[in-house]
């Protein structure tokens, strides 16, 4: 999910990338705090009852009260059907409707329920959970894992829920930089902990993906990401990188290419 920051002088992953694909983008949204209300994307809408399903799930599981498989989807289809509104919802992709999105979620959350019921696999400590953690020993940071377990002994799991149909390359996970983020996140905010695993849920293949980092990737990382925070703060102007994106940009209108 979207990391929301309203500190102008806290960073997180997801305001890095709006710098990375569009300096005015950026520009519009975190140096002058332009306010647009968009038209959200299926991809993003259905992404989000996925999620808000699973932490239902998990959040009861952990409780004592584990959910049934019809019941984890009656709670979708209740959000389905409370919050969608074809007139605020868009569907770029030809041949594809509401429809087919709400089934592939469904088939996912089956799927997902099916390979880890009855959800006790360690403890939960959070869901949403926010990690606030620094970065090059100064630059704030702020992280929402989607789900972070303890296993006992210092072990911890960072969890993040996909429903896009891409799977990505080992090469590919091993640049992931928001979870890698987490776990500095995790590191710098829990004591005991030994070991961090990352772990991605693909639920559109029924996929468990997972990778780890050593110090030196990590060292790496923060080297690099203190760099990209510079860039930012010393930018003398937000150039706009026009592209076929722009069309979806909910800034198109005011802004001057």
């Amino acid at each position: 999910m979207v990391e929301e920051v309203t500190d102008t002088n806290t960073y997180s992953h997801s305001r890095l990338s709006c710098y990375e694909q569009c300096p005015r983008k950026y520009q519009y949204r975190y140096v002058d705090e332009i306010e647009i209300e968009e038209m959200q994307g299926i991809e993003a809408f259905t992404g989000t009852l996925v999620h808000l399903s699973l932490q239902h799930l998990h959040e009861e599981a952990a409780s004592g009260n584990v959910l049934t498989a019809k019941e984890l989807l009656e709670h979708f289809e209740s959000m389905w059907k409370e919050r969608y509104d074809g007139s605020c919802v868009k569907i770029v992709k030809r041949g594809m409707t509401c429809s087919d999105y709400r089934m592939g979620a469904r088939v996912g959350l089956q799927a997902y329920y099916r390979r880890y019921h009855p959800f006790d696999d360690g403890a939960v400590v959070g869901l949403e959970h926010e990690v606030r953690f620094t970065v090059g020993g100064k630059h704030r940071f702020v992280g929402y894992i989607d789900m972070l377990r303890s296993m006992g002994n210092g072990v911890y799991e960072v969890h993040d829920f996909k429903t896009g149909k891409r799977l990505p390359s080992p090469a590919d996970l091993r640049a992931d930089r928001q979870l890698a983020l987490y776990e500095i996140g995790v590191r710098q905010n829990f004591p005991d902990v030994r070991e961090v695993r990352l772990k991605w849920h693909y639920l559109a293949h029924d996929k468990e993906l997972s990778s780890s980092r050593t110090p030196e990737e990590l060292r790496s990382l923060e080297g690099r990401v203190t760099e990209l925070v510079e860039r930012i703060e010393s930018a003398p102007s937000y150039p706009c990188h026009c592209g076929p994106l722009c069309r979806w940009c909910e800034y198109a209108e005011i802004c001057e290419k």
